[in-house]
């Protein structure tokens, strides 16, 4: 599979106005495409060798490969979490149509 210019960025955050904004304030930098918003997912996690069970605001980020780590620079610096999570995964499963669609975003 060869590598794409589109990647989708996986994160999740415990507030769903800071979601928001963080999502918002990324999209007015022209740093993304698009995010999605799926308040209200459980995340289970050991911490402190205890295991936790909270709610959370997975989000799902769609931008250009190329601002990637201007992407990733805003969330770390940003974000409420000692240690945010920044899953990437290449777009270039995506449809055709969708890649055309991201070629042609600012």
């Amino acid at each position: 599979m060869s590598t794409s210019n589109e990647i989708v960025i996986f994160t999740a955050i415990n507030d769903t106005d800071v979601a928001e904004e963080l999502i918002t304030n990324m999209l007015e930098a022209g740093l993304i495409i698009s995010g999605t918003l799926f308040p209200g997912t459980t995340l289970l996690y050991r911490w402190e060798n205890k295991i936790n069970l909270d709610e959370e605001v997975k989000i799902i980020i769609k931008a250009k490969r190329e601002n990637l780590e201007k992407i990733e620079d805003y969330v770390m610096h940003r974000h409420p979490y000692r240690f945010p999570e920044m899953t990437v995964i290449d777009a270039s499963f995506g449809s055709e149509r969708f890649r055309t669609f991201c070629a042609n975003k600012p």
